[in-house]
């Protein structure tokens, strides 16, 4: 959706805005209930826990602010516009990530970011420049995986012209990196590791601001957002082999 579609309607883009938020609030609340039973959540305080939300707000924003586009995928192979973006010599996987854009995030980004920076500095533990820059590295190394996620998507979606599906199961995934993945039975955190590696995208970066993710994880971290981003190019490349032009 362009800025002029969405500030054509200013009623309407406030709901939008106040829904984000109010999903958002309902998550607070929702902690702020479970903290009043309990005074940790694996091993985590209430301001702890909170910093791996308002993180994993903060890398699914900025996914679906650039990458929004994938989604649309389906409707661009079945229509053949596909056509078209290969042809052009500016990359089609970019036109395609950037063709849509939720303008609306970058106005829910202001409150998370402000919400981020006050959970930040009331964690328990003092934070260092080391553990802020590599924070901020992590979280840079998430929405690479988060885009690597997205063109593995849109890989299957030219094979098999289904999307949806899958867009879901990912969105599924990612709500559970609300929470530290050390709440989650030993399988599940294997599969978020790994597999879907949520846990590196959401989990990894709060861990280190906190100095508590050891640097053989944060070297894996890195590597593993280098491999998937390789793979997903390279499955790029191989669905197109498959990809079945109209005029043809």
């Amino acid at each position: 959706m362009s800025f002029a579609e969405q500030a054509s309607s200013r009623l309407n883009t406030a709901s939008l805005i106040a829904g984000k938020l109010v999903r958002m609030g309902f998550v607070f609340i929702f902690l702020l209930a479970l903290f009043s039973h309990t005074k940790s959540l694996a091993g985590f305080s209430l301001t702890q826990t909170l910093l791996f939300f308002m993180t994993f707000n903060l890398v699914d924003i900025l996914a679906q602010l650039f990458f929004r586009g994938i989604y649309i995928i389906r409707g661009l192979v079945q229509n053949g516009e596909l056509d078209l973006l290969l042809i052009k010599p500016i990359s089609p996987l970019f036109r395609i990530a950037t063709n849509t854009t939720d303008f609306l995030d970058m106005f829910t980004m202001i409150p998370t970011l402000i919400i981020l920076i006050l959970v930040i500095l009331r964690l328990e533990t003092q934070v260092s420049f080391l553990s802020l820059f590599l924070y901020v590295l992590l979280v840079l190394s998430g929405i690479i995986l988060a885009l690597a996620i997205h063109i593995f998507t849109a890989g299957i979606a030219v094979i098999t012209q289904e999307v949806d599906n899958l867009i879901w199961i990912y969105r599924d995934l990612m709500t559970m990196g609300r929470f530290p993945a050390a709440i989650y039975a030993w399988p599940v955190k294997l599969v978020l590791t790994f597999v879907i590696p949520i846990a590196v995208m959401v989990s990894f970066p709060a861990e280190a601001l906190l100095g508590i993710l050891a640097w053989q994880w944060i070297l894996f971290a890195f590597f593993w957002a280098a491999i998937f981003f390789w793979g997903s190019l390279k499955f790029w490349r191989f669905s197109l082999k498959y990809y079945t032009s109209v005029s043809s």
